[in-house]
């Protein structure tokens, strides 16, 4: 997830693992340029001992083969092609899943790029923008071209995250789809997760964003690991510990920290059994010393229900 999923985020759970590959926050451009701060995040030697997949949100080929030509430098050897962002001030430029009701144009960028780039492309899609039935055309297209896989969040554009994740369609997407298809969406324990690759054995993968920010537990739970509270809190005292080290020396001042980690506890909370509690005590922290205090008082202390 945007802003969550960056290097520090990622190096630090694998306190508790469980995650087999990292789709990394998308590369930036602007005015025709890659930001250098979005190719650092997937630097190589920041990285090391993970699976991380670079991930770009274009609308032409350009700059997708920009963005190709940078990872490939780098060692990648596949690139995800975001066209599920929701967020209106993306999909109104035509980004993101605003890109879905124009399968012309998703055509002529593959084409393009087909012709000029060795990088494996895979895709990540909701239904559409306005409307579910905007996912066929754009299946239509993904079959014609040479995709490594097509990662599907059965929402549209307009819902955002809210309502559910139209889980019924996707053996139809299944059916229809000449390429792989992995699963996102609404999976938030380990038995939706079992249920879902239970009622659909085709699917290539899960991925999951939301979940796994709530449950840091939630990859190893999925694979049957399960440990004792103890162990559990270690972990997650190294999970957020690590966290909170790393943001300290990235930030300028308390106040910038405070703010990071508090927008980082309004999903850590859910793993306590007093979730608002928790959440509140950690929002009413000032100061660097007081945070430090208070979150290590519930890591260790307070019931887990993760």
């Amino acid at each position: 997830m945007q802003g969550f999923s960056d290097r520090i985020y990622r190096t630090a759970l694998s306190h508790i693992g469980g995650v087999d590959a990292y789709y990394a926050p998308y590369i930036k451009i602007e005015g025709g340029q890659i930001k250098p701060k979005s190719l650092a995040d997937i630097a190589p030697d920041q990285n090391a001992g993970m699976t991380v997949v670079p991930q770009v949100m274009a609308n032409t080929s350009a700059d997708i083969l920009q963005v190709a030509e940078s990872v490939a430098a780098m060692g990648y050897a596949e690139l995800n092609w975001n066209l599920g962002c929701p967020f209106p001030m993306v999909a109104k430029r035509q980004l993101g899943a605003g890109l879905l009701p124009y399968p012309a144009i998703i055509d002529q960028v593959l084409t393009e790029y087909e012709a000029q780039s060795d990088v494996a492309l895979s895709v990540k899609m909701r239904l559409g923008y306005l409307s579910a039935d905007e996912v066929w055309p754009v299946i239509d297209v993904l079959n014609r071209h040479k995709i490594k896989e097509i990662i599907v969040h059965p929402r549209i554009a307009k819902q955002m995250y809210g309502g559910e994740a139209d889980k019924s369609v996707v053996p139809a997407i299944i059916a229809k789809s000449a390429h792989p298809v992995a699963y996102n969406g609404d999976i938030v324990t380990a038995e939706q997760a079992q249920k879902m690759m239970a009622d659909n054995p085709a699917i290539s993968q899960l991925m999951i964003g939301r979940g796994l920010l709530s449950n840091s537990f939630l990859a190893s739970q999925i694979k049957g690991v399960e440990t004792n509270i103890f162990v559990k809190r270690n972990q997650l005292m190294g999970f957020v510990g690590t966290i909170a080290e790393k943001q300290l020396d990235r930030l300028q001042g308390a106040g910038h920290f405070l703010q990071k980690m508090t927008t980082y506890w309004e999903y850590w909370s859910q793993m306590f059994a007093d979730a608002h509690r928790a959440f509140k005590t950690v929002k009413k922290c000032r100061s660097v010393e007081e945070y430090t205090d208070k979150v290590q008082d519930i890591v260790l202390g307070w019931e887990i229900v993760a």
